[in-house]
């Protein structure tokens, strides 16, 4: 069955090899072709001329987009800085961190590599303790990973690193109650939001968290390279950009200090995050719920796409219903990523259903424990019709590649 005849009413939205079925939003997103063709104006006007686009144009946008992103996460004004993802904005705050040696900084294995490798090489850096918290699979429910996180914690923890979404398992973690319980113990949290926004309703200010990273690129579907970090407002002092340019008293402008630092910072392409605002209205508008609307619908999407996978397959589901949103994810046998490492080796499961049955979908892993998984994404354009046909798929696969 092609891909075409398969696809959602939302599909033609989106400018999508029509041979595919995309089961990979998670990865890198997908902008709308109006979204797409909204930035090729802001292109073609940048460079006529750049001096007056910049200056002119880009840069009185600045207070808008942030007051739109601000308004989007529920955050307190003056509290989001725009980066070009959520990698940079967890490398942004631990380039603020005051760690000793000694220290402990906590992550879990369902970590996101590049996360990971930012704590791993910082607690090396300055001589502090890095102890990654395993999540067993199945989950039995929140409390699980709460109480898996807590026993790890002593006098000497400083830090919490927390996927908001896991990556490789597309579960809901606690953060909530897990940002509550550890601020009574007087210890931050950074959250590795890198899923959040436009996946689940977020309230920044009140989850609480001392740090969240968030990409714009990927489930509220702007443009590549956009991006946002949050830092609470008691934690903004001095807190200083990961490259330096203007400091805050050079500008008298519509922007708290800490925003007025991370404002320009060299030259940069500054098409997708202008693109935001207009991306965030566009989605609101293409569902009659708006994104309540998506979201809710992305969600009832993944949860009948993992019953439908785990009763065909025979696979005992990961975690309870309540902690999938828009991405979802079962396991497989353990094989190690071949070739090359991990993120770079593609397993080869992954390769047949691309070659030999044209769907893009992601195989995962995680280290502690270790795990490999077959993670999808539900997002407007996909139908229930393109996870029968993974299905369908999965039971041709050969054996040896399951």
């Amino acid at each position: 069955m092609k891909s075409r005849e398969m696809r959602s009413e939302f599909a033609s939205c989106w400018n999508f090899d029509l041979d595919i079925v995309f089961l990979n939003h998670g990865s890198f997103g997908a902008s709308p072709t109006e979204v797409n063709s909204y930035r090729s104006c802001l292109l073609d006007r940048m460079e006529k001329p750049p001096v007056d686009f910049l200056l002119r144009e880009y840069m009185p946008r600045i207070p808008g987009i942030l007051e739109k992103l601000e308004n989007f996460t529920g955050a307190s004004p003056g509290s989001i800085v725009l980066v070009s993802n959520a990698t940079t904005a967890i490398n942004t705050v631990f380039s603020n961190l005051s760690i000793n040696p000694g220290d402990e900084l906590i992550s879990t294995g369902q970590e996101y590599f590049s996360s990971a490798n930012i704590i791993r090489t910082n607690a090396a850096k300055y001589d502090a303790k890095h102890v990654e918290v395993p999540i067993e699979n199945p989950v039995s429910g929140s409390d699980q990973v709460i109480d898996s996180i807590l026993s790890a914690v002593t006098s000497r923890t400083i830090l919490v690193l927390i996927d908001h979404i896991s990556s490789p398992t597309g579960m809901v973690l606690p953060v909530k109650e897990l940002v509550s319980r550890l601020d009574q113990l007087g210890i931050d949290v950074l959250v590795d939001g890198a899923h959040g926004p436009g996946m689940i309703p977020l309230n920044l200010e009140e989850l609480g968290a001392a740090y969240y990273a968030g990409n714009c690129h990927k489930w509220m579907c702007a443009p590549k390279t956009s991006a946002l970090l949050y830092v609470r407002p008691d934690k903004q002092r001095n807190f200083r950009p990961a490259v330096m340019s203007h400091v805050a008293s050079e500008f008298d402008i519509e922007m708290s200090d800490f925003q007025i630092e991370f404002f320009w910072n060299g030259t940069i392409d500054p098409t997708p995050r202008m693109s935001i605002p207009f991306t965030i209205d566009f989605m609101e508008n293409l569902h009659p719920g708006g994104w309540t609307g998506i979201m809710n619908e992305n969600h009832d999407k993944a949860v009948r796409a993992e019953r439908l996978i785990c009763d065909r397959l025979g696979i005992e589901p990961l975690c309870p219903e309540n902690m999938i949103s828009a991405m979802a994810a079962v396991s497989l046998p353990w094989r190690p990523p071949l070739d090359v490492p991990h993120p770079e080796g593609i397993d080869p499961l992954q390769n047949w259903l691309l070659h030999e049955k044209q769907i893009e979908i992601p195989v995962t892993f995680t280290s502690s424990p270790q795990g490999r998984f077959l993670r999808f994404s539900a997002q407007l354009y996909n139908s229930d019709a393109e996870f029968e046909y993974l299905c369908r798929s999965l039971l041709e696969a050969p054996i040896n590649l399951l």
